[in-house]
């Protein structure tokens, strides 16, 4: 078995102290193999009080151990050296031991390096490899590899009788961690430390669990409530934000159309009254300028005009008078006519009907100019075509008379002069005609554009006053929208325009009426949750965490119990299987070496079963621990029957020990081992046999002895000698046997 990587085969190779007891100078002792690579046996000598055995409280010590007692101290500053009155006091002591790993492989550490020092302020400090460990590191690291502060590791003076003087219950530990199970107790006796504080801690996280199980009850529906009501809340924001968003881009959108369209109306109103005042001043202007002269005129050239026809019909008819009893005369001169009297008198009434109606149309008012023109025309063509008809020639020459000539030819120049002032006439009167037409044309113009402007204008107002209306609607709207918003949500009011700005579109009114509905809805539901502190969320975030965590650990603790049950049951079942095998064989490698140290006799071990704890009534309280309690000791030296060991002379009882320990190193070979004056008791025969099994021994373990025994010494194979002068301070001499016989 094998403990955090290093290896379970390790070898003492070399020992530092410094300022430890009576080495107040830095010594290095080496733990050198013999010349057969073997661990072979080192012995250190020396007259009483040069401070050997302090040797081995030095690796006592350095691998853990507490006891002042087995120190030979009182308290902790008794290990540091004191100084004499030649050598001052040191101020700390320190021990470092070397422990080589010859068979290391892969990751495992060839060398190991165990530091303990002491200052005399009481503080300890313990490093592996020049690194800081806790004292447990080490404990468990040289557990693991078969070295424990209290086993045969170190034998001091007077340590092998005290085994055979323990109860029974010493004897057990004693005999548990040399056989290898001081690990598996150590971690039976961790697991039981980490089931023990895992049942306390479930204990305790059930009694927090039953505590928190009610408020957090509390706190979720609380934190429900709360959020459905940031729930709420969102969505009430989100309908507010539609709501009151629309409506306020509608109310604003109205305002500025309708403020646009004002604005519009009122320029026009204006500029329509502008247009209206400017032609009602050119209409007044007009009509003041305007006199009844071309009235006159007109009215005068149709008299004229009137006179002038009468004149011309008086003259033509003169003139057709004469022309018809001139006619007349040459008929009577001739058989042939050119006309029918009949027709010439019907064409003469036409052509007056005609002239008729031009006078008649040149009198009206409204006088048509073409009309005039065209009946002057037809007449024109009337008397054209009647004149031609008449001037045909005469078949045969006849004399008209003189004086109807005369005056035909002076009735048809005056017609003539007649006819040309009518057309100057007619023309005067057409001209007259178009210059009142005019003046009357412009000013009915002029009242036909201001008649268009007044109803332009009244348009216009009207216009305007619907849109003042509107906007005293949108006003109202406005107005009331604000007081709803003041009511429900004044934190908005400031924000209107952002608001508007966020809503894409506006809604029509029945949107508007079913949100409104919504929001009416949600407001209520909202009233009812009521107020809850938004620190709720925070409390039951952190109690939630806490219920789980808690909940997890005690899952976890559930676990880990099982699991260290588990882990001590099979720790359980692995102590008593090893625990029996190792029994066996100690039992019976304690008689082999009993009967080779004796000559004889037999010795063994007796397990000692525990009893049940009772009360006063004999009830029992507790049951009996498996497997054995403790382990006594018979021991029968040959020819004796000796029922206690207590029995047993000073050499015997050494004997006895020494065979014990044979037994434990036979059985669960130590890394290496420190007898301290284990044979001081023995005699000459006896220190014999115990140097030839000591030797024996060292084939596979490293021994070092501290003796005054020569028959140990000459096994050694290299020799320390401790001297201690007038500085009241241990020194260290060497000797390499190996050396001197190769010499």
């Amino acid at each position: 078995m094998r403990g955090i990587g290093y290896p379970i085969q390790m070898n003492l190779r070399r020992l530092e102290i410094q300022g430890f007891k009576t080495f107040a100078q830095k010594t290095v002792i080496e733990f050198v193999a013999d010349q057969n690579g073997k661990p072979g046996l080192t012995a250190i000598v020396g007259p009483n009080g040069s401070g050997k055995s302090n040797i081995a409280d030095a690796i006592r010590w350095v691998i853990g151990e507490q006891s002042m007692r087995l120190l030979r101290a009182k308290k902790s500053e008794d290990l540091i050296f004191s100084g004499t009155t030649k050598k001052a006091r040191a101020g700390f002591a320190e021990v470092t031991m070397t422990i080589e790993n010859a068979n290391a492989t892969g990751d495992e550490l060839r060398e190991i390096v165990i530091t303990r020092r002491a200052y005399r302020d009481g503080k300890s400090e313990y490093e592996v490899n020049k690194k800081p460990v806790r004292l447990s590191d080490i404990v468990l690291l040289l557990a693991q590899s078969g070295l424990g502060q209290r086993t045969y590791s170190v034998i001091g003076q007077g340590m092998a009788d005290r085994i055979l003087s323990a109860s029974p219950a010493e004897r057990k530990e004693f005999f548990d961690e040399a056989a290898g199970l001081r690990p598996f107790q150590m971690k039976r006796a961790s697991a039981e430390q980490k089931l023990d504080a895992s049942k306390e801690k479930l204990l305790h996280a059930e009694l927090i669990l039953r505590e928190l199980a009610p408020h957090l009850t509390s706190l979720e529906r609380q934190a429900k409530r709360l959020q459905e009501r940031d729930a709420l809340n969102q969505e009430l924001d989100q309908l507010e934000t539609r709501y009151y968003g629309s409506q306020w881009k509608t109310i604003r959108g109205e305002e500025e159309t309708l403020g646009k369209r004002k604005g519009e109306a009122s320029t026009a109103v204006a500029k329509i009254r502008e247009g209206y005042a400017k032609r009602e001043a050119e209409l007044k202007v007009l009509e003041e300028q305007t006199t009844d002269a071309p009235a006159d005129t007109f009215q005068k050239q149709q008299q004229l005009l009137s006179e002038l026809r009468e004149q011309r019909s008086v003259v033509r008819e003169s003139c057709v008078r004469l022309e018809v009893r001139a006619q007349a005369m040459k008929e009577q001169s001739s058989s042939w006519s050119p006309l029918p009297i009949s027709k010439i008198l019907n064409r003469l009434s036409e052509i007056r009907e005609t002239l008729d109606r031009v006078i008649h149309e040149l009198s009206s008012e409204k006088m048509d100019v073409e009309r005039v023109r065209e009946l002057a025309r037809g007449a024109l063509k009337a008397h054209s075509d009647l004149t031609t008809a008449l001037e045909k020639p005469v078949p045969e020459k006849v004399e008209t008379d003189p004086v109807t000539q005369k005056e035909l030819s002076i009735l048809k120049e005056k017609l003539t002069k007649i006819e040309d002032e009518l057309r100057k006439a007619e023309t005067a009167l057409v001209e007259a005609q178009r210059a009142q037409q005019k003046e009357r044309t412009q000013v009915f113009a002029l009242q036909h554009e201001i008649r268009s402007q007044r109803d332009d204008q009244f348009k216009a107002e009207q216009e305007l006053n619907r849109i003042e209306v509107d906007m005293a609607r949108v006003g109202a709207r406005k107005e009331a929208f604000l007081q709803d918003i003041r009511t429900y949500a004044q934190k908005r009011e400031a924000g209107l325009d952002a608001l508007a700005n966020s809503v894409s579109e506006g809604f029509d009114r029945s949107k508007l009426d079913e949100m409104a509905r919504a929001l009416s809805k949600v407001r209520s539901r909202l009233e009812w949750i009521g107020g809850i502190d938004p620190a709720v969320l925070d409390e039951y975030a952190e109690t939630k965490t806490r219920f789980d965590h808690m909940s997890e650990q005690t899952t976890d603790l559930k676990d880990a119990i099982l699991s260290l049950q588990t882990v001590i049951v099979e720790l359980d079942e692995t102590i008593k299987k090893r625990a029996e095998v190792s029994f066996r064989l100690l039992n019976k490698e304690f008689g082999v070496y009993f009967k080779k140290l004796f000559g004889g006799g037999e010795a063994g071990l007796v397990e000692i079963q525990a009893e049940p704890t009772v009360d006063e009534d004999g009830n029992i309280l507790k049951e009996a621990v498996t497997g054995p309690a403790g382990f006594d000791i018979t021991a029968n030296p040959p020819g004796k029957r000796m029922k206690s060991i207590a029995l047993l002379s000073g050499g015997e009882r050494a004997l006895t020990s020494i065979a014990l320990l044979c037994a434990i190193m036979a059985t669960n070979p130590s890394p290496f081992v420190v007898l301290d004056e284990v044979d001081a008791a023995l005699d000459e025969s006896n220190s014999e046999k115990y140097g030839a099994i000591i030797e024996e021994f060292a084939e596979r373990t490293q021994f070092v002895v501290i003796t005054h025994n020569r028959a140990t010494m000459n096994h050694a194979h290299v020799l320390y000698g401790v001297t201690m002068g007038d500085e009241g301070v241990s020194k260290l001499l060497s000797v390499k046997f190996e050396d001197i016989l190769n010499k």
